[in-house]
């Protein structure tokens, strides 16, 4: 009679980032002006996302006869 074998399993592989590949320069913080740029486009897409949302809103209600 044989017995059971028992699978023994590796541990995974740890999870590595691509900043924690060695390379001769050390990585640059962003500057505050790309801060503010991105600041200034994601700000700049959320208010004109709005607009066509309030838009479409306004075109719904006047097609039902609910706006003059």
């Amino acid at each position: 009679m044989t017995s059971p074998t028992r699978e023994t399993h590796s541990a995974p592989a740890p999870i590595t980032r691509l900043d924690d590949e060695p390379s001769g320069t050390p990585a640059r913080p962003a500057s505050w002006l790309s801060k503010i740029g991105w600041l200034v486009v994601i700000w700049g897409g959320s208010v004109s996302a709005l607009g066509l949302v309030s838009l479409a809103l306004r075109r719904f209600m006047q097609a039902a006869g609910l706006t003059p």
